[in-house]
């Protein structure tokens, strides 16, 4: 008789286990589908979700370039993409990439030097007068902002 009902206790304490932890389990799933119902229709769920998204979006996209580690990066990235892009063939890319690292670096001169030592003349060419374009440009409208702030 013992070792009978010694199994039948054995089984029933794991049958109770699997009980309980089943039932734990399934509350648990229950609070979160209530949870993630009651979260959704808020009426303000939307607003708040598109928010935060504009706010990460914002954060990542804007550098402060004050800083030196992230200026540095940020030129390096930029040197490092033109450099690929110029590796694949695909010259417009890098040459913009190239005059995102001149614009801004602290000094433009310094670094269309040092670009003429390193870059093949055609390259060095293209980003010269692409430079050269982009500041007439930023004159421009910079002279535009002028007139209108006069009258």
């Amino acid at each position: 008789y013992t070792s009978t009902w010694v199994f039948i206790g054995e089984m029933s304490f794991r049958f109770f286990t699997v009980c309980a932890v089943g039932l734990v389990g399934s509350l648990f799933i229950g609070y979160c589908i209530y949870f993630d119902r009651k979260r959704r229709s808020d009426p303000d769920y939307k607003k708040k979700v598109l928010a935060r998204r504009r706010m990460a979006a914002k954060k990542k996209s804007l550098l402060d370039l004050r800083d030196p580690k992230v200026r540095e990066e940020f030129l390096m990235g930029e040197m490092s993409k033109a450099n690929q892009k110029l590796m694949e063939g695909n010259i417009e890319e890098g040459v913009a990439h190239l005059i995102n690292f001149i614009q801004f670096s602290g000094n433009p001169r310094a670094s269309l030097l040092t670009l003429q030592q390193t870059l093949p003349q055609p390259i060095f060419s293209l980003v010269v007068r692409a430079f050269a374009a982009l500041q007439q440009q930023q004159g421009a409208q910079a002279k535009q902002r002028e007139d209108v702030e006069v009258d």
